[in-house]
C-alpha cells in the first residue's frame, strides 16, 4: 500500500513538472508571438482610462498621445484633433443601428479623411440589445494627417456625455472658434 502511495506521488510530481515546463515554454515563446501579432509591434499597447462615456482608440497611436488626449480639457481635445465628425444612428432593415457621418465640425487643412459625409462609420455601428439606448449619435475625434480615430463619445438629448455633458450647441461653437 505504501508503494502505491509513493508511485502516485512520483507520477503526480512528474505531471506537475511537465505542466510547469509547458507553461514556461508557452509564456516565453507562444504568448509573446500572440501579443505581437495583436498589437502590430513588439510592445503591447497600454491605454489610459478614457473618461466615462468615451471609448479608447482602436488604432496604433502612441501611448503618450492617447494619455495626453484623454487628460486634456474639451478645448484642448478640439485643438489636438485634426478632424471631428458628428455621426447619427440610423436603423437598417436587419436591425443594425448604423453610425452615419452627418457632418464634420472640424477638418484641419491637409487631413486625409477616410470617411465622407453620408458614409457609415462601421466600428461604431451596433445591433442593440432589448432596452439598450446609446443615444442619438456620437462625436468622433480623429488625430494626425491620416485622421486616425482616437475617441468616440455618445450624444444623448443634444448633450455630449463623455465631455462633461456639454451641450451640442456649445461644442459646435467651440469647434468653430478653433479655426475650422
Amino acid at each position: 500500500m505504501f508503494k502505491k502511495f509513493i508511485d502516485g506521488l512520483i507520477f503526480g510530481a512528474g505531471f506537475g513538472v511537465a505542466f510547469i515546463g509547458l507553461w514556461f515554454l508557452a509564456s516565453i515563446v507562444i504568448f509573446p508571438l500572440f501579443f505581437e501579432s495583436q498589437s502590430g509591434d513588439s510592445e503591447r499597447p497600454e491605454f489610459s482610462s478614457p473618461r466615462s462615456g468615451q471609448s479608447a482608440p482602436s488604432s496604433s497611436l502612441s501611448r503618450s498621445d492617447i494619455e495626453s488626449f484623454f487628460e486634456a480639457s474639451v478645448d484642448e481635445q478640439i485643438e489636438m484633433s485634426s478632424a471631428i465628425a458628428l455621426a447619427e444612428y440610423e436603423p437598417s432593415d436587419d436591425g443594425l443601428m448604423r453610425a452615419i457621418i452627418r457632418e464634420y465640425l472640424k477638418i484641419e487643412p491637409g487631413t486625409k479623411l477616410q470617411f465622407d459625409v453620408g458614409d457609415e462609420y462601421p466600428s461604431s455601428s451596433f445591433y442593440p440589445s432589448e432596452g439598450e439606448k446609446r443615444g442619438e449619435g456620437l462625436v468622433l475625434f480623429f488625430t494626425g494627417p491620416n485622421a486616425q480615430m482616437i475617441s468616440a463619445t455618445a450624444v444623448h438629448d443634444g448633450r455630449i456625455i463623455g465631455l462633461n455633458d456639454i451641450p451640442m450647441k456649445l461644442f459646435r461653437d467651440k469647434c468653430a472658434a478653433s479655426g475650422n
